[in-house]
């Protein structure tokens, strides 16, 4: 009877598993054809006479192969992080040249496809949208039924309290809560103060019983520091599919920034810096660099033009402010951005603050939306800079942070670029804990760079500009 109890189950999990993928599939049918008919009909001006099938169908096979590659079939991936949505619309993004070249190919044979050109480029971009959002839905409604996930997160007082201090303290993700379990002391008691976490004792038969809303298991301490007894059942429920992550990696998967507290030479040569071991890698970023900034220079030429005789008639000469920053391999260059700044001498703070009184009228719409920063584009083809990298500081700034922040002249590994992973998760730093903050980040992209995860900066820049955060 229990076996037949638990074959009964596991054939009940399998149509369940089923459930997700066909309903997507159905909405992605439906969704794809109304987009479809209804680029058809404002493209004819009318209800045409005839349906242009062979495009939908053509268009269909092509992103229902996109949607495949993604993962967006696959009930269990992150449909609301930034990562998902990078791959999803990259998927989209490879697959449209071979759509629009099976397009092109079918004009030889029917008449009907030669007007679907038209159609196919603004229904498929609107699609992969669309199919996004559909997704994102579903996953929220999906939370919401279930309820909250949480991280159980087992270690010793003092690495309970560091992981919490560098992760969680300042940026605690609404999607998830954390629960932290001492395995030491057996009594509860507050994490680092009254407005802290509480602390819980840990249970091994609590570890072994299931939770849905689990969604996974950190080790704060290293795996020789926590009780004998535990490190067999860690091993067996991380074979079992319930993740269990070191505290290295529950940084960079979950919050996307590395350590501090593991920083040392074994890190740096043991884990390797992507960005500093492929010369052929290297010489086609900086290529590309290049290529796009000429590009973007002659894109944004207009403005550059416009807001430099704004700031001629407003606030007089000079027009652009330049100022000494360190660049790849500790080089030292000129940046140039727009003067946005009363006082041009380099007095005051060595920060900018949020009203700071120094930023003229124009600049306060400048800054924000980072118009004052497109001069740049001219460091970028000069190879001073990348399209994307750590932010270049002030050569005064960094060499106070070279003497009070071990390893912060990693950084300089890389050319520094105009927008990057730091700046896109932390908003603009102003004292020596916020540059910590963002060297966890540059590390992070430093060892984990690929054009998937400049795509996702791309992707975040555009959001931060568009909802002006982070601007000062």
């Amino acid at each position: 009877m229990k076996r037949q109890a638990k074959l009964s189950s596991g054939r009940a999990e399998e149509r369940a598993g089923w459930g997700y993928p066909f309903r997507m599939v159905f909405a992605d049918v439906v969704g794809l054809a109304v987009t479809v008919a209804g680029f058809h009909v404002f493209r004819i001006g009318q209800i045409p006479s005839y349906w242009p099938l062979e495009v939908f169908l053509v268009s269909l096979v092509f992103s229902l192969l996109a949607l495949f590659v993604s993962g967006a079939y696959l009930e269990k991936s992150d449909k609301l992080s930034l990562e998902y949505a990078t791959v999803h619309l990259s998927s989209f993004l490879l697959v449209f040249p071979l759509l629009m070249t099976s397009v092109y190919a079918f004009t030889a044979y029917s008449e009907r496809m030669k007007p679907a050109r038209a159609v196919v480029i603004p229904a498929i971009f609107s699609f992969a949208l669309l199919s996004l959002v559909i997704r994102r839905a579903s996953y929220q409604r999906m939370i919401r039924n279930k309820g909250k996930g949480y991280f159980a997160i087992l270690g010793r007082p003092d690495d309970l309290r560091s992981l919490w201090h560098e992760l969680l303290e300042k940026n605690n993700p609404a999607e998830f809560d954390f629960r932290f379990h001492d395995v030491v002391n057996r009594k509860k008691t507050n994490l680092a103060g009254v407005r802290s976490p509480e602390i819980g004792p840990w249970s091994l038969q609590a570890l072994k019983q299931p939770d849905p809303n689990r969604v996974g298991i950190v080790m704060a301490s290293h795996l020789r520091e926590l009780p004998a007894g535990l490190h067999k059942k860690l091993a067996e429920i991380h074979l079992s599919g319930n993740r269990v992550y070191t505290a290295e990696s529950f940084a960079e998967k979950v919050f996307g920034k590395v350590l501090l507290r593991d920083l040392d030479e074994e890190w740096v040569l043991d884990r390797e810096l992507n960005l500093t071991q492929s010369a052929s890698y290297g010489r086609l970023k900086e290529t590309l660099d290049r290529a796009m900034a000429f590009f973007l220079l002659l894109l944004f030429l207009p403005v550059i033009v416009l807001a430099a005789g704004v700031i001629l008639l407003l606030d007089g000469r000079p027009v652009f402010y330049l100022q000494k920053r360190r660049g790849l391999g500790e080089e030292v260059f000129e940046v140039i951005k727009f003067r946005t700044m009363k006082n041009r001498k380099e007095a005051g703070s060595d920060y900018t603050g949020e009203r700071d009184e120094r930023i003229t009228l124009l600049g306060r719409i400048l800054r924000p939306s980072r118009i004052d920063e497109l001069p740049q584009l001219w460091n970028v083809l000069m190879g001073q800079m990348s399209l994307i990298g750590p932010r270049a500081e002030w050569v005064k700034l960094v060499e106070r942070y070279e003497k009070e922040i071990p390893y912060y002249f990693l950084r300089h590994e890389v050319r520094p670029g105009l927008t990057g992973w730091a700046q896109v998760n932390f908003p603009y730093g102003s004292n020596l804990e916020d540059t910590r903050e963002k060297l966890r980040y540059d590390l992070f992209y430093i060892r984990n760079h690929s054009f998937l995860l400049d795509f996702q900066i791309v992707l975040k820049t555009v959001y931060v500009v568009m909802a002006k955060v982070g601007g000062k």
